[in-house]
């Protein structure tokens, strides 16, 4: 099954999303301040918006600098969130709700690494 540039964007759009509503159940449930949803709204509107960027520079053809960006982006957010957690939270990093928000953003931001690739040779690929 090949995969069309359209869902490739699409996902990696989906996946920012996912950092805030995985942010508010945290939060429903008492294991997230309000400051943290913050910070899971702060990740989510910058991949949406550089997700959006690259569909349409993907559109366009034009250099791909929202494709670095779409790169970049996760590539910051991933030691990003642990400092922020450890410095807000100190030793209560350790519990296992805790460490669970860190493996979601951690695979989160991952799985948008990977998609931004995609993007990237998918927009190689229709440049050629």
């Amino acid at each position: 099954m090949k995969i069309t540039g359209n869902k490739i964007y699409f996902s990696y759009i989906l996946l920012g999303l996912l950092y805030f509503i995985s942010k508010i159940n945290f939060y429903i449930f008492g294991f997230v301040y309000l400051k943290g949803v913050t910070l899971g709204l702060i990740a989510t509107v910058l991949t949406i918006t550089v997700g959006a960027l690259a569909f349409k520079e993907y559109k366009e053809k034009s250099k791909p600098i929202a494709h670095w960006i779409a790169i970049l982006i996760p590539l910051i957010i991933i030691p990003l969130v642990p400092m922020i957690m450890i410095h807000n939270l100190g030793e209560g990093i350790f519990q296992i709700e805790k460490i669970a928000i860190l493996v979601i953003f951690g695979c989160l931001a991952v799985m948008q690494i990977v998609l931004a690739i995609l993007m990237f040779k998918n927009l190689e690929v229709k440049n050629d």
